[in-house]
C-alpha cells in the first residue's frame, strides 16, 4: 500500500505517515491503535485490496465538512444521517474480523462533541453486531455522551417520530442521549 492509502485509512495526512515511518514523529495512542490494527490485516482483507473507509477516515472527512458547513441544523442532521448510513453499509460489507477491528479503531475528533459521541455510539452498535469484535475501549470515555438529547434528523414538531425513534432507537446511542430509529440505517 502507498503512504497515501494508509493515510486515508488512518484519517491523517500522508506526511504524518512518512514521519512515522522515518521515526521523525511518534504516533499518539489513537494512531498507535490504528497502526496495530493495520498490522493485523491479512493480504486478502478488504482494507488491503481496496480503498475501504474506516471510522477514522470518515471522521476526518466529517471534520473538514463540519468546518465548512453553513446550513441549517436540519440540513446538517440530514447530511450526517447520509454519512452514517454510508458508514453502516461499509461496515456491513466487511467480513474479516481484522477489517472490522481496523474500521472501529479510535478516530481523531471531528471538532464537534455531539458528532464524536455519535461516532462512538455507532462504533458500539457495529461491534455488537458481530461476535468477532469487542466493543472498543475508547467508546467508554465520558466526554462521548451528551448533556441533553439529540433527536437525530427529526424536526421539533414531530412527537410521533420522536416516540418511534425512542422505542426503535439504537441502545448505544440512547445511552449517550441520542435518538435515531434503527430502521433509518437501512439503505434505500
Amino acid at each position: 500500500m502507498t503512504q497515501g492509502q494508509v493515510a486515508f485509512l488512518f484519517g491523517t495526512r500522508q506526511s504524518n505517515i512518512s514521519a512515522y515511518e522515518a521515526g521523525r514523529l511518534d504516533p499518539g495512542a489513537a494512531v498507535a491503535g490504528r497502526i496495530a490494527a493495520f498490522l493485523d490485516l491479512e493480504p486478502d482483507t478488504a482494507h488491503m485490496g481496496t480503498w475501504a473507509g474506516t471510522l477514522s477516515s470518515h471522521a476526518a472527512g466529517l471534520r473538514s465538512w463540519l468546518a465548512a458547513f453553513g446550513g441549517t441544523a436540519h440540513d446538517r442532521d440530514q447530511s450526517l444521517l447520509r454519512t452514517i448510513i454510508g458508514m453502516n453499509d461499509a461496515f456491513q460489507q466487511l467480513t474479516s474480523p481484522a477489517d472490522r477491528a481496523l474500521f472501529l479503531t479510535e478516530p481523531s475528533t471531528t471538532g464537534d462533541p455531539a458528532v464524536d459521541a455519535l461516532l462512538a455510539g455507532m462504533a458500539v452498535h457495529w461491534s455488537r453486531q458481530t461476535d468477532a469484535v469487542r466493543v472498543p475501549a475508547w467508546t467508554r470515555h465520558r466526554h462521548l455522551a451528551l448533556e441533553g438529547c439529540w433527536w437525530i434528523g427529526l424536526d421539533e414538531q414531530t412527537p410521533t417520530l420522536r416516540a418511534r425513534a425512542f422505542s426503535n432507537g439504537i441502545p448505544s446511542l440512547r445511552a449517550r442521549g441520542m435518538f435515531l430509529d434503527r430502521r433509518t440505517l437501512a439503505s434505500v
